[in-house]
């Protein structure tokens, strides 16, 4: 994996189930599929096991954005329980909103197993969407407002 010298890229942390989770990534690496170096992949049993407080530890600790990476919806090898991995996403995005934070940072993708390409697509995705963010906030913070257009009266 290379990483792209003089761009600053967001902090991405990823759960990774020890199944089609981890195998994705594996397969990127055994393609030398490049993502940023700033993404870091936990490994983890199952994703039924990464609750709403370790998610919001994560942010707190300074990730700009969390991806929830586990198996094909229905696929789970671990758990029975899929239902329980979903609405965990859920509620840990209607946190996220209440705290003023944008939903957009947390991302679930269920992917089957060895799709590295389709990993590499979902990292990238996210990277994007933290840097829209990080540019609206920006635009923010200096006071920047969208012009809007301007009607000209006919005549004129």
């Amino acid at each position: 994996m290379r990483c792209n010298i003089g761009r600053l890229y967001p902090e991405v942390l990823i759960f990774a189930c020890n199944w089609d989770g981890w195998s994705c990534t594996e397969t990127a690496a055994n393609l030398g599929l490049d993502y940023p170096a700033s993404v870091k992949v936990v490994k983890v049993s199952c994703l039924s096991r990464v609750h709403l407080g370790l998610i919001l530890k994560a942010f707190q600790f300074g990730a700009d954005g969390v991806m929830l990476l586990g198996c094909e919806q229905g696929r789970c090898r671990f758990s029975a329980d899929t239902e329980h991995i979903i609405n965990e996403y859920q509620r840990a995005r209607s946190v996220l909103e209440m705290l003023g934070m944008s939903k957009g940072r947390l991302v679930l993708a269920q992917l089957p197993a060895f799709d590295g390409r389709q990993f590499v697509r979902q990292v990238m995705s996210l990277i994007e969407e933290i840097e829209e963010i990080r540019a609206l906030k920006h635009a923010g913070l200096m006071g920047l407002k969208p012009v809007p257009d301007i009607k000209v009266q006919p005549g004129f």
